[in-house]
C-alpha cells in the first residue's frame, strides 16, 4: 500500500514541476527580457493574451517600468506597440511624456505615420499620469 502512496505522490510532484515550467513567465520576466535584449515580443504577447479590460493598465505598467529603469528608447518603442494595438487614453499620456521628456528619442522612434494615426494631442494635453481621463 505504501508503494502506491509514493508512486501517487511522485506523480503529483512531477506534474507540479512540469506545470510550473510550462506556465507563462509573466510580465516581469518579459520586461527583464526586453531590457536585456530589446525584444518587445514577450511583453506584447503577454498583454495581448490578457482580457481587454486589463490591457490599458498593463501597457501603462510595462511602459512605466521601462521608463523608470531609464530604458527610454525601449519604452518609446513599446509606446508604439501599445498605440498600434490600443486606443487606451494612457497611451496618449506616454506619447506626450516621451515627446516632452525625451524629444531626441521621440524624433528617432516615433514616425510621422505613427503620430498621425495614433497621437491625439487634445486627449494627451487633457490628462495627467492618472488624471481626469484615468489610466485606461
Amino acid at each position: 500500500m505504501s508503494t502506491w502512496i509514493w508512486i501517487t505522490l511522485g506523480t503529483v510532484v512531477v506534474g507540479l514541476v512540469a506545470g510550473t515550467s510550462l506556465r507563462p513567465k509573466g510580465l516581469s520576466h518579459a520586461i527583464k527580457t526586453a531590457r536585456r535584449t530589446g525584444d518587445l515580443s514577450a511583453i506584447v504577447g503577454h498583454i495581448e493574451h490578457l482580457p481587454e479590460a486589463a490591457r490599458p493598465t498593463t501597457w501603462d505598467n510595462a511602459i512605466g517600468q521601462l521608463w523608470r529603469a531609464y530604458e527610454r528608447e525601449t519604452a518609446a518603442r513599446l509606446v508604439i506597440e501599445a498605440g498600434l494595438r490600443s486606443d487606451a487614453e494612457i497611451v496618449q499620456y506616454w506619447i506626450r511624456q516621451v515627446m516632452e521628456v525625451e524629444p531626441e528619442i521621440a524624433m528617432a522612434v516615433f514616425t510621422p505615420e505613427f503620430l498621425n494615426s495614433c497621437f491625439n494631442p487634445s486627449v494627451a494635453s487633457s490628462m495627467g499620469r492618472c488624471g481626469s481621463c484615468g489610466c485606461g
